[in-house]
């Protein structure tokens, strides 16, 4: 079977991600924060670590999306892992995670309508099957819970 594409994969993702999202809304699943947040543990990693900075090289001009992409990771990493630290009953994990949904979809929105047809214009199928390859990879190794990273490895990350 031939390797997906790095977006094909990356809205995949989405699509689990908002299946999750909506399940917690409606009251239909009470395990669907914890599999959220392994979802975005994973999509997380491979996206920061596979599609991003490869992307930055490949279409320079994608990087001021891309900054304030890696910006908003690092908010939902924050978030998600209080959230891990937390039990649904204590008073503030729903509007955390509400808060942490709403920040999820916003990023997912602007990846689907700003980044993703950019690069799909700027950078040729072979590459975004090698990215996509690499991604795969990346989330056989990737975390399966959320961490909360520092300024300081967001910065670094963004200089690589």
């Amino acid at each position: 079977m031939p390797t997906s594409d790095a977006i094909v994969m990356l809205r995949e993702g989405h699509k689990e991600i908002r299946r999750l999202i909506r399940s917690y809304r409606l009251g239909e699943d009470p395990e669907a924060v914890d599999q959220l947040l392994r979802a975005l543990a994973v999509y997380t990693y491979i996206e920061c670590e596979g599609m991003y900075p490869r992307v930055s090289v490949l279409a320079p001009e994608t990087e001021p999306t891309i900054l304030a992409l890696r910006e908003e990771h690092h908010i939902a990493e924050v978030l998600a892992a209080e959230l891990h630290e937390m039990r649904p009953e204590d008073i503030s994990y729903d509007p955390k995670a509400r808060l942490l949904m709403d920040i999820v979809e916003r990023h997912m929105d602007t990846e689907d309508n700003a980044l993703f047809p950019h690069v799909r214009a700027a950078v040729g199928r072979r590459e975004l099957r090698e990215i996509g390859a690499w991604m795969s990879t990346l989330s056989e190794r990737a975390p399966l819970r959320p961490h909360r990273p520092s300024r300081q490895q967001i910065w670094d990350a963004v200089a690589a």
